[in-house]
């Protein structure tokens, strides 16, 4: 059955403005954790106190939006999935922290978007998912402006010297693992959309948070850091994106307007965070674009217009 036009609207801007709620809390992160690195807080300590505010929110979120028996009716499946995200979403902050220090926002920010491929590979195998000639085009010129950000230094020296400063052997290993585990906390998000009851999305929120705060908060007692003052306060400000963002997108894996085309909301998600993560490394922190950079970015845009072309 289809909708009136007006009512398709309205659909329409409800599920798209969700998604570009989601796309800035993921960017707020971003500039979080690059002006934590900057001003040298403690990576640890600042992610522990992330989770507890994120977790705080969570607890609040559904305790407002289920009954006092909703703990007690959780699936398995809720359980395994909120468990491993547990694990997988301080994993990726600390990588994510570790290439922003190394290699910029711009150039870790834009990297970890490959990870794209996980969730739109796991939408178009697994799922079926059809999409449009323009959604295809837009698609595939998400991928290509993802290749363009290469993670490769630039040599300023000659000969054998310049050789080896033109690759960068740390990021042999790192944006491979970076796009795989960023890739992995995408498709999570849509394995609950797919497998669990969508009245137990908070609950599976809750769980990750919940217990990566645990997780990071044990991990700062084994290496017996001290936490100060500055990095919780800063960990408890970077908790607040970090949980909305993961909420919000779910949110818009629900919208009716995307039932059936979760390949085109991670691909929007991953394609405007490119942009925004080159805009703001260039003009807040002056980090350097190449002309490749600029093309990427500039077919990022182009991504995301074929891909809201209906």
């Amino acid at each position: 059955m289809t909708c009136r036009p007006a009512d398709c609207r309205v659909r329409y801007n409800g599920g798209m403005g969700t998604l570009i709620l989601a796309i800035l809390a993921s960017f707020s992160i971003a500039l979080l954790i690059k002006y934590n690195e900057t001003h040298k807080a403690r990576t640890e300590v600042v992610l522990a106190s992330n989770y507890l505010s994120a977790s705080a929110i969570g607890w609040a979120v559904l305790l407002l939006n289920s009954s006092g028996s909703a703990i007690q009716e959780i699936g398995r499946e809720t359980w395994l999935l909120g468990a491993g995200g547990a694990l997988l979403w301080p994993g990726a902050f600390f990588l994510m922290m570790w290439g922003v220090r190394r290699y910029g926002i711009s150039l870790a920010g834009s990297v970890a978007r490959l990870s794209l491929s996980v969730p739109v590979l796991f939408a178009l195998l697994f799922l079926r998912e059809r999409l449009a000639p323009a959604t295809v085009l837009g698609v595939g010129c998400a991928f290509v402006a993802f290749l363009l950000l290469s993670p490769f230094r630039r040599a300023h020296g000659v000969g054998a010297e310049a050789a080896r400063e033109r690759l960068d052997r740390q990021a042999v290993w790192y944006f491979p693992a970076l796009v795989l585990i960023f890739g992995i906390v995408d498709l999570w998000v849509n394995l609950h959309h797919t497998v669990a009851p969508g009245r137990e999305r908070f609950l599976f929120v809750v769980l990750i948070f919940s217990g990566a705060a645990a997780c990071a908060w044990c991990a700062v007692a084994l290496r017996r850091l001290r936490p100060d003052a500055n990095a919780v306060i800063r960990g408890l400000l970077l908790g607040v994106p970090n949980f909305f963002s993961t909420y919000l997108l779910m949110e818009a894996l629900r919208a009716p307007v995307f039932v059936g085309l979760s390949a085109i909301v991670y691909a929007i998600y991953s394609a405007t965070g490119v942009v925004l993560a080159f805009v703001a490394g260039a003009v807040l922190w002056k980090e350097p674009l190449t002309g490749r950079n600029r093309l990427g970015v500039g077919l990022a845009v182009v991504a995301v217009v074929l891909m809201n072309l209906r």
